[in-house]
C-alpha cells in the first residue's frame, strides 16, 4: 500500500505544473452546464436512445468520464460544486468560500442562469449577475414554484414571465447575453447554465414529445438491455458491470395491460422530449461560442447533479398531464428510472451508484484536441471541480475568509488527468463520502464501498470487480465492513456538522425503496411489513404498519386503505376502513390479517384516502402510487426465504 501511494504521488509530481502567476490572457473561459436529474445512460454518448446530437458532438470533440460521481440530491451536489466540500462539511457555507467569489477576484465575469437551490442569493456567492430561480424546481412554462412566480433577475422580486416563455430557452438566451457582456468587458467568463430540465414536472414543446411516441413501446426492461449493450460496445463499461434485477418498486412490463403500457410510453416520451430540448439549447450555446470565435479558449463542462429521479405524480391523474400545457404535472414511473440509470440500481436520493453516477463531458480544444472522443475511467467526484476551476483561473484557496477559518478542500484538481490520461485510476480521487439525511449514506475507499438506504444495514461491495453493486459481501467480509463503517462514522463525527440523527446507528432490518417518501405523509411512521418494495412476500401474508406514536381512527369513516394488483388499477382486491373502537386503536401498530390469498409472482400496490388513520394528532396523507406509493411483490406459490433473508412477519406489539 505504501509503495502504491508513492507511485501515485510520483506520477502526480510528474504531471503537475509549477504554480505560475496566471495572467488574464492565460485564463480560459469556463462554460459550466448542469442538467437536473439526468440518468447515467440517458445521453446518446452514454448509451441512451434519446436524441442528444449536440451533447454527443461535445463528447466526440472532448472527453467523457465513466466514473464521475455526484451527491444523492441536487441541492447537496450544488453545495459541493460551489464549495469543494461535502454538503455536511460546508454547514450551509459557514465553513466554505463559494468558488465564484475566488473566480471573480481572479478577474472573471461570473454569471448564473437557471437554478440556484443554495443559501441566499447567487450574488452573495460571488456571481456578478443572476437570472433564474432560487428554489428546487419550477413549472418550465410559467416559471411558477409552489403557486408563486419564481423567476427573478439579480435581487429583484420574482415576476411573472411572458407568454411563450420556456425555461431552457430563456436560461440559454441569458447565458449567451452574459458571454457577450464578458467579451465587451475584455474579461474571461465563468458562465453557469443550470437548467431546470429534465427535472419534473416534465414540460417540453409538443413536437419534442410526440417524436418519441413510438420509441418506448418495448418497455423499460428491453430498453435497459439495449442501453447496456450499446454501453459495452462503446467501451463505456465492461462485463464487470452486472445488471441486477429491480425490487418491487419497478413493475414488470409484461405484466402490465396494454392500456397502461401505452400510458407509460407517453410518460417517458415527455421526459425524452424535455432532454431533447435541453440538448437543442446546448447546441445553441456551442454555436454561439463558435460564432464569437471563443471555441478554442473556452472549456465547456457538462454534468448532471444526481442520478435519474424516481416516480412521482398521482396515478389518478397520469392521463391528464399534458407536457406542453402550462400547469401540468407530468412525471415518469420507477420503471423508466430503472432505465435511466442503466446499468445501476436505484435512483436519486440514494448513494448507490444509480443515485450518484452521472455523465461528465469536458471539451477544451486548446488543451484536449488530441484526446477527442476519449473515455476516461479514473474515479472523480463533484468536489474535484472546485480546485480545477481555481487552477484554471490561477487562484489559490485561502485558509481563512477574514476571521473565519475555512474547511480544507475535499476535492483535487482534475487538470493533471486532462494532461496525462494514463494516471492511475485513483490518482485524483480515492475516498468519497456521502450522506443525505437518513436516505443515502455511503463511503468508497480503494476497491470497497459501503452503502445504506433508509438507515438500513450497510451493504458491502467490491467495486473493482463488481462496479454495479450486484453482490452484497457484508456477510462474507465482516472485517472490511467493520473498518469501512468505523471510517464513515469517524468522518461524520470529526469532519462534518451534520445533525446527530443523520449519523445515528443503523437499523438491523431493511426498509425497501419508497420508505423515505411514505414517512413524509405518515407521521411517526416506523415501518411496514411487508416492507415497501419487498420481494418474495408469501402469498398468505398479514399486513401491518408500525408507528412511534399511538394511532386513532376519529373522523375516518369512509376513508379506506385498498390493495390492487399492479396490472389492474381499477379492481380493489381488498380494503379496510378502520373505525373508532378498532382493537388496535391506542396502540402503535395496526395489523390486517384478513387479506385474501395473493397470486404468486405478482406485484401489488396500495392506495388510501387521506385521513384513513391518525397518528398522534396528525391524520396521515394518502397513498397514491405516484409520489407516495407502497408496492410489494409475492414470491412463488410455496413457503421459502427471501433471497436468504427471513420472510417478513409483523413485529410483536
Amino acid at each position: 500500500m505504501v509503495r502504491s501511494l508513492f507511485l501515485v504521488s510520483a506520477a502526480l509530481l510528474l504531471v503537475l505544473p509549477a504554480k505560475p502567476n496566471v495572467s488574464a490572457a492565460d485564463q480560459p473561459n469556463v462554460l459550466l452546464i448542469i442538467a437536473d436529474d439526468v440518468g447515467y445512460s440517458d445521453l446518446g454518448c452514454y448509451g441512451g436512445e434519446i436524441d442528444t446530437p449536440h451533447l454527443d458532438q461535445l463528447a466526440a470533440d472532448g472527453v467523457r468520464f465513466s466514473e464521475f460521481h455526484v451527491n444523492p440530491m441536487c441541492v447537496v451536489t450544488r453545495t459541493s460544486l460551489m464549495t469543494g466540500h461535502t454538503h455536511s462539511q460546508s454547514d450551509d457555507y459557514r465553513r466554505s468560500l463559494p468558488v465564484a467569489r475566488l473566480l471573480k477576484k481572479a478577474g472573471y465575469a461570473t454569471s448564473l442562469a437557471g437554478k440556484w437551490h443554495q443559501p441566499g442569493n447567487p450574488l452573495d456567492a460571488g456571481f456578478d449577475s443572476f437570472y433564474g430561480f432560487l428554489g428546487g424546481a419550477i413549472d418550465s412554462w410559467t416559471g411558477i414554484e409552489r403557486g408563486k412566480p419564481a423567476i427573478q433577475t439579480d435581487r429583484q422580486s420574482p415576476e411573472p414571465v411572458n407568454e411563450g416563455w420556456y425555461s431552457s430557452d430563456a436560461f440559454t438566451d441569458r447565458a449567451m447575453e452574459e458571454i457577450d457582456s464578458a467579451r465587451k468587458q475584455d474579461k474571461p467568463f465563468f458562465t453557469q447554465v443550470a437548467f431546470n430540465a429534465p427535472h419534473t414536472p416534465l414540460h417540453a414543446p409538443r413536437e419534442s414529445v410526440e417524436k418519441y411516441y413510438e420509441r418506448y413501446r418495448a418497455g423499460w426492461e428491453k430498453l435497459r438491455r439495449d442501453r447496456y449493450d450499446r454501453m459495452i460496445a462503446m467501451g463505456l463499461i465492461d462485463e464487470r458491470y452486472v445488471m441486477s434485477q429491480p425490487d418491487a418498486e419497478v413493475r414488470r412490463w409484461d405484466e402490465l395491460p396494454a392500456t397502461i403500457q401505452e400510458q407509460e410510453n407517453r410518460r417517458m416520451a415527455a421526459y425524452a422530449g424535455m432532454l431533447d430540448r435541453l440538448d437543442w439549447n446546448v447546441g445553441r450555446l456551442l454555436q454561439h461560442l463558435s460564432d464569437q470565435g471563443l471555441d478554442e479558449d473556452t472549456i465547456v463542462i457538462f454534468m448532471a447533479d444526481n442520478g435519474g429521479a424516481y416516480s412521482n405524480g398521482d396515478i389518478r391523474t397520469y392521463d391528464q398531464q399534458i407536457p406542453w400545457e402550462p400547469g401540468s404535472n407530468a412525471f415518469v414511473s420507477n420503471g423508466w428510472s430503472y432505465l435511466k440509470n442503466t446499468p445501476f440500481r436505484w435512483y436519486k436520493s440514494c448513494a448507490q451508484e444509480g443515485g450518484v453516477s452521472v455523465p461528465l463531458i469536458v471539451r477544451w480544444p486548446a488543451q484536449l484536441s488530441g484526446q477527442a472522443g476519449a473515455i476516461r475511467k479514473q474515479r472523480l467526484h463533484v468536489t474535484d471541480l472546485y480546485p480545477t476551476l481555481l487552477e484554471l483561473a490561477g487562484a489559490k484557496y485561502p485558509t481563512h475568509d477574514g476571521d473565519r477559518k475555512l474547511e480544507p478542500l475535499y476535492g483535487n484538481s482534475i487538470l493533471p488527468l486532462l494532461r496525462n490520461p494514463d494516471l492511475p485510476n485513483l490518482a485524483i480521487r480515492d475516498e468519497i463520502f456521502w450522506c443525505f439525511n437518513q436516505t443515502g449514506k455511503a463511503l468508497t475507499k480503494g476497491n470497497w464501498k459501503i452503502s445504506s438506504i433508509s438507515d438500513g444495514p450497510w451493504r458491502l461491495h467490491d467495486i473493482q470487480n463488481d462496479p454495479a453493486e450486484s453482490l452484497d459481501l457484508a456477510a462474507e467480509r465482516p472485517e472490511v465492513l467493520s473498518a469501512m463503517s468505523d471510517a464513515w462514522f469517524q468522518f461524520a463525527r470529526e469532519n462534518t456538522k451534520m445533525p446527530a440523527s443523520w449519523r445515528a446507528p443503523l437499523k438491523e432490518y431493511q426498509e425497501g425503496w419508497g420508505y423515505h417518501r411514505i414517512r413524509m405523509i405518515m407521521p411517526a411512521y416506523v415501518r411496514a411489513v411487508p416492507a415497501m418494495s419487498a420481494m418474495d412476500v408469501p402469498c398468505d401474508t398479514d399486513w401491518s404498519f408500525h408507528f412511534s406514536r399511538p394511532i386513532r381512527f376519529a373522523n375516518s369513516t369512509g376513508k379506506t386503505l385498498r390493495l390492487y394488483e399492479a396490472g389492474d388499477t381499477q379492481t380493489v382486491i381488498w380494503q379496510a376502513d378502520p373505525e373508532p373502537g378498532h382493537p388496535d386503536e391506542g396502540s402503535r401498530q395496526i395489523t390486517f390479517n384478513d387479506l385474501p390469498r395473493l397470486k404468486p409472482n405478482t406485484t401489488y400496490f396500495a392506495l388510501s384516502d387521506p385521513g384513513w388513520i391518525t397518528v398522534g394528532n396528525q391524520p396521515a396523507g394518502g397513498l397514491n402510487d405516484g409520489a407516495f406509493w407502497y408496492r410489494f411483490r409475492t414470491g412463488p406459490a410455496r413457503p421459502g426465504l427471501l433471497d436468504g433473508l427471513p420472510v417478513q412477519r409483523p413485529l410483536p406489539r
